[in-house]
Formats: structure tokens, C-alpha cells, sequence
């Protein structure tokens, strides 16, 4: 992914993020309309959640439990189900998958290692 569509994805999730702060109710559809516009950019077919889950697990195996997770509260929040501290942990669970699938931990390990490798003279 070319680097200013990620940076405009980060962008979008830090306004959403902000957003959850006064009206958390509509921040969990847009969270999970965020992820799979990111998911179909990135190439997995967005047909229904299972296909997506196994797909999303073949690249990202230790986040499934994360979408699935999400999954289930925003659908109980489509229902009017989900408090407000339920809604903070979908939005938790879509982060994860966002980081990942933006691959914000490997660009963060690169950095950590960088600074870490000694300097020769």
C-alpha cells in the first residue's frame, strides 16, 4: 500500500477515534466501514464475514479473534445492545486489525531495531 493510502486511512481512524469520545454509538459502523474499505484495498474479498475472517487469517492469523470479536459487538450494537464500554472494546478490536493490516507494528519493530543496532566508527 502506497504510503500517503495509509496515511489517509490513520487519518481517518484518528478522527473516528476522536469522535467515539462524544458519540460512541455511530463510531462501531464506522469502524468496521473503515477496516473493510481498508481490507478491500488490500485485496481480500468482502462478500461475507466468514469468507473474510478466513481470509484475514492466512495474513494476519493473530488478529481474526480481533475481527470476529468486533464483529459480534457491532452487530449486537446494530441491535441496541451494546453499552458504551462494549462499543470501546469493538473499536479496540477494529484498531488491531487496522495497525495490522496497515502494518504498524512491523514499520514499529523496524524503528525500534534501527535505533537499537550499533553504530561502527
Amino acid at each position: 500500500m502506497a504510503p500517503a493510502e495509509a496515511a489517509r486511512f490513520s487519518q481517518a481512524w484518528n478522527a473516528l477515534q476522536a469522535r467515539f469520545v462524544d458519540t460512541p454509538k455511530g463510531v462501531v459502523l464506522q469502524a468496521d466501514q473503515l477496516v473493510r474499505e481498508l481490507m478491500l484495498k488490500r485485496g481480500y474479498p468482502m462478500e461475507d464475514f466468514e469468507r473474510r475472517a478466513a481470509d484475514t487469517s492466512v495474513d494476519h492469523p493473530t488478529v481474526v479473534e480481533h475481527y470476529r470479536a468486533a464483529q459480534t459487538i457491532a452487530a449486537r450494537d446494530e441491535r441496541g445492545e451494546a453499552d458504551t464500554e462494549e462499543l470501546r472494546k469493538a473499536v479496540v478490536h477494529y484498531r488491531v486489525l487496522l495497525d495490522e493490516m496497515l502494518e504498524v507494528r512491523e514499520a514499529k519493530q523496524e524503528v525500534l531495531s534501527a535505533r537499537q543496532m550499533p553504530v561502527h566508527a
